[in-house]
Formats: structure tokens, sequence, C-alpha cells
């Protein structure tokens, strides 16, 4: 009898090891093999019935390197920034620069920040002419649709904060 039930135990114990995976719906693994996005990828597809939440970008994703440097361009003579540089946009600007930006560029925008010192090249210094002497259109146009190692940030920071962006990187890294 003991050895019965001696078996029976461990028929359980067998049957319970058994990998609750295993024994899945076919279901459970939707979420899975759904289309995804990989971290920082900044094409997406979308039906073209959607509206998008923070309105229509006058400037288009660019396909490639010329058409991003062109956009770019012609972002800075067109775009004007809205929001004027007060203390409340400064604050939004550091706000969001504290969220996206620190990681790559750094407490002083050297490129040295935690992440930043990782890529070769390291990310552009915002204290550099180059970047300082760009119109705030060109700059909002770089924030939203990337450099050639910058991700897109259009998906991940409304439109208005980008301009608060601009302003804070203009005023923080600009020559005193």
């Amino acid at each position: 009898m003991k050895l019965r039930r001696l078996s029976g135990l461990v028929l359980v114990a067998c049957l319970l090891a058994i990998p609750v995976t295993g024994v899945t719906l076919p279901w459970d693994k939707d979420m899975q093999d759904q289309p995804s996005m990989k971290p920082q990828d900044s094409v997406i597809a979308t039906n073209q019935s959607t509206v998008p939440v923070g309105g229509k970008d006058r400037f288009s994703p660019p396909k490639d390197i010329i058409e991003l440097v062109q956009a770019r361009l012609a972002a800075g003579r067109f775009l004007v920034n809205p929001m004027p540089k007060s203390p409340e946009s400064l604050t939004r600007g550091k706000e969001m620069y504290e969220l996206h930006c620190l990681v790559c560029h750094g407490e002083q925008g050297r490129g040295d920040g935690p992440v930043g010192k990782k890529f070769v090249p390291q990310p552009m210094e915002l204290n550099l002419d180059y970047v300082q002497l760009q119109p705030d259109g060109q700059l909002f146009y770089t924030i939203s649709h990337g450099s050639l190692r910058m991700p897109a940030y259009r998906q991940a920071i409304p439109a208005e904060d980008r301009w608060h962006l601009v302003n804070f990187i203009k005023e923080m890294f600009g020559e005193k």
C-alpha cells in the first residue's frame, strides 16, 4: 500500500513539474508574435485614415541622408519658434533635456553622458558653434527627425516641448 501511495505521489510531482508554458493555449503568445518596433526605430507604418495626436509635421521623415540634410536646411529657413524664451519655457526645456537628452549629451552638453560615452563617435557637443548658430527650426527638425546616429523624437516628445527644448539648448549651452 505504501508503495502504491508513494508511486502516486511521484506521478503527481511529475505532472506538476511539466512547465506551464507547455500547455498554454495557442493565443497565449499573441503579444509575442505581433509586429513590433525595436527601440529607437523611427519608421512606423500607419493607416492613412489616422490623424496624428499633435497634428501633422510640416516636414515628413527623411528617406536618406541627402533628404535629411535638405529638409534640415529647409526647416531652418521656414520653421519659426512659436515659444518665447521665458523662465517657464526654459524650465520645461530642462525637464525634457533631463528626460530625453542627458543620457547621451551629458549634463554640460559635451556628448559625454553615460550612454553617449559608449558611442563612436560620441554625440554632438551642444555648445559648439555648429549647433548654437543653427536657426531654431533646424534644431527642432534634428530633435524631431534625428540625425546620423541620433534617433528621432517626434513620437516621444510633443512638438511644443521640442520647441521648449530648443530654447533650453540655446540658453544653457550657448556662449555666455
